[in-house]
């Protein structure tokens, strides 16, 4: 592998193992009800490895020309990005960073569909995962759309709505990592059982934040 690459690889190893640990740490901090501060400042971590997994396996997936690789990224990035800015944006009012990466999703999201289609048509099971994802940023991005279209969100939704793109993200990055770290044949269920166990997480989060007064 060219020098380069190598180190594009290792700041995307370490970025992921990163994101991972304050995925947790966040998670953890809200559903004890622990300091604020410290969500905060994992969360922050979080993103920002997120956007480090993202700007390395940009560049890594054009070398390899693995197009898997780089829509898998793009999903990911988005949902950081979506919990990021749903828990910065206090007035709900869209910024053109909000429409540009509902429509980066969009399409990625279509694009996700055709590959993912092709690959089931090569024989390869990796299209599955591939449609499973592009059905769920195709929802996410236009349920987004939605919000910013009807003036964006405010309150309790808003908290709401953060923690469901912050733990989606959060899902991504446990789904790497145990499809790097673990051989499991087939390796479908690696890609999706974090999706799977969690998202029940997710609904229970959702319906804990819009309960409070």
């Amino acid at each position: 592998m060219h020098p380069i690459l190598q180190v594009l690889l290792t700041a995307h190893i370490v970025a992921g193992f990163t994101a991972l640990g304050a995925s947790l740490v966040a998670t953890i901090n809200k559903l004890a009800n622990w300091s604020h501060r410290w969500h905060v400042l994992a969360g922050r971590i979080f993103f920002w490895s997120m956007a480090g997994i993202f700007a390395t396996a940009v560049p890594l997936s054009i070398a390899t020309r693995n197009l898997f690789l780089l829509l898998i990224a793009v999903f990911s990035f988005y949902l950081a990005l979506a919990g990021w800015s749903f828990a910065r944006n206090r007035t709900g009012k869209a910024a053109p960073l909000d429409w540009a990466r509902v429509l980066l999703m969009l399409s990625s999201a279509v694009v996700m569909l055709l590959y993912g289609g092709y690959l089931l048509y090569r024989g390869d099971n990796d299209g599955i995962t591939m449609l499973v994802f592009a059905v769920l940023g195709g929802l996410l991005s236009l349920k987004d759309l939605r919000i910013l279209r009807a003036g964006g969100l405010t309150g309790k939704e808003r908290i709401a709505r953060h923690l469901t793109m912050m733990l989606a993200g959060g899902i991504a990055t446990m789904t790497a990592f145990l499809v790097v770290n673990i051989q499991f044949s087939p390796t479908l269920v690696l890609w999706l059982a974090p999706t799977v166990v969690i998202t029940p997480f997710i609904f229970f989060m959702q319906a804990r934040v819009l309960k409070q007064p």
